[in-house]
């Protein structure tokens, strides 16, 4: 990939221009060490191209992301994911729309359903019980749904989940395009699957029609970096129509001031993992490979892997992902989180009840691997010391916390209704049987346990008090301990 927008933006601030126009720091260089990157934070101006409606350099860039890709067209995105699903969603759906969702989706599909007042349809994949979290989408659960809501318009899963787990996107696509609807992927955490070696085929490349990448999550770049992609689209539909309208709902959600710096980020980016194919990724995944060998070894720290996804029924994993669970070592994931921080150094991604997430990437070096080694054989080693003397102090239930509540749930209202009703709060113990007016979503993942509209039962209470006291970040909760209910 070349670099056409990096050249004309580095060209562009070689000139002797000063600019009398946004942003505030006036591009000025010795502002650096205060405010950094401020010499190349330029806007909309003469050659630089407009971001939402591109047609020069910036329409040149974008034309190469659609070659790598393999999309009909792709389209940066300067506030992540989030931007790229609302908009995705809003082209595809009109208001009061039936929509088929993983109902293990990020919270940004859930904002999306409640904007439209959707009518959303829930897939509940099978979860896996020792790690507490979701497995991929079945063929056969979509196809039974859209054979019993045929006016569904339009399918939304993750693919691959926070934990790495990717659905058989090519079969829920033509699934999905035979009942007559578009399928859309949120795909945040598998923008590098595309530069993978042996690594699961992308969305993409599987039929989806619409597919949203985080390129913060996985690849060298900034936070907020994304791309939104169109994939072929099925016979059936009317391509520029569609365009049109993905394309007005970005200008919709995206800033009229978008970054530049992060779209000279992307592009960099983009064009480094094209340069790393046969070199810096390759070697990524061997040293993946090694020290998932070895890990494989540890006593206490269950570390998952492909085998165990599709033992218990799963399609695929990415196994870029480390996922521990906390079953054998007695202790909860937030816990160890906590040490491996404290006593290592070592910053993980998330923790859950059952388990604990570190993300890595191309970036990350033997020595990085290495530290993470010994700060894993050091911990394996303390906590069998520690169960071996009968000195932990095991958790109740440490495996079936998830499994609990992860089932379907009575929704008393539509969640744009919900939201929309005037609640009162109340102590969680006096919410049970209650209709939540939130959405309540430990953060991360961001996938909400209780959508507004559903009843509250009294497991999602214990789970709810089980993820404070080990504390875990719950977004929907009003002080300490109180929910909004009607």
């Amino acid at each position: 990939m070349e670099r056409i927008f990096n050249d004309a933006l580095r060209k562009y601030c070689s000139n002797d221009y000063y600019p009398w126009h946004m942003p505030g720091h006036k591009r000025q260089v010795e502002l650096d060490s205060h405010v950094m990157g401020a010499g190349f934070d330029v806007t909309e101006v003469a050659g630089l191209d407009n971001l939402l409606e591109p047609e020069g350099v910036l329409a040149k860039s974008m034309q190469q992301l659609s070659a790598i890709y393999g999309s009909r067209k792709s389209y940066y995105l300067i506030n992540g994911s989030t931007g790229g699903i609302l908009a995705a969603i809003s082209a595809v759906c009109r208001r009061g729309d039936t929509i088929i969702m993983g109902r293990n989706c990020h919270i940004s599909v859930y904002h999306a359903v409640a904007l439209l007042e959707l009518r959303p349809i829930y897939i509940y994949p099978n979860i896996i019980k020792e790690y507490g979290i979701c497995n991929s989408v079945l063929p056969e659960q979509l196809e039974a749904l859209l054979k019993e809501y045929p006016e569904c318009k339009a399918v939304i899963l993750t693919s691959p989940t926070y934990e790495g787990i990717l659905s058989d996107i090519q079969n829920l696509s033509r699934l999905t395009h035979q009942a007559g609807a578009f399928l859309i992927v949120d795909e945040a955490h598998g923008a590098h699957l595309e530069f993978g070696t042996n690594a699961p085929k992308p969305a993409l490349r599987c039929g989806a029609d619409l597919v949203v990448e985080s390129l913060h999550k996985t690849l060298p770049c900034y936070t907020q970096c994304g791309i939104l992609h169109i994939g072929r689209l099925p016979d059936w539909a009317d391509k520029a129509a569609f365009t049109k309208r993905v394309e007005y709902f970005l200008r919709v959600y995206q800033s009229s001031s978008p970054s530049y710096l992060l779209v000279a980020n992307m592009e960099d980016g983009i064009a480094a993992m094209e340069q790393w194919r046969s070199s810096r990724i390759p070697e990524y995944y061997n040293r993946l490979r090694r020290y998932r060998e070895k890990w494989k070894g540890l006593k206490t720290l269950r570390l998952l892997t492909k085998e165990t996804v599709q033992t218990y029924g799963g399609y695929a994993y990415d196994e870029g992902k480390l996922l521990f669970g906390m079953q054998a070592a007695g202790i909860r994931g937030s816990f160890f989180m906590e040490q491996m921080q404290q006593t290592y150094g070592m910053v993980l991604e998330m923790a859950s009840l059952t388990s604990a997430l570190a993300m890595t990437s191309i970036a990350d070096t033997e020595e990085a691997f290495a530290r993470f080694d010994q700060a894993l054989t050091d911990m394996d080693r303390i906590l069998c010391e520690r169960n071996t003397a009968g000195k932990e102090e095991k958790e109740t239930e440490t495996t079936n916390d998830f499994e609990k509540i992860w089932q379907p749930n009575s929704q008393i209202l539509c969640p744009g209704q919900a939201l929309n009703q005037t609640g009162t709060v109340q102590p969680l113990e006096e919410a049970v049987e209650r209709t939540v007016c939130d959405f309540i979503t430990p953060y991360p993942p961001g996938i909400p346990i209780l959508v507004p509209g559903e009843q509250i039962r009294k497991t999602h209470i214990t789970y709810i008090r089980a993820c404070l006291e080990n504390g875990l970040s719950v977004h929907g909760i009003q002080g300490k301990d109180s929910i909004v209910v009607r």
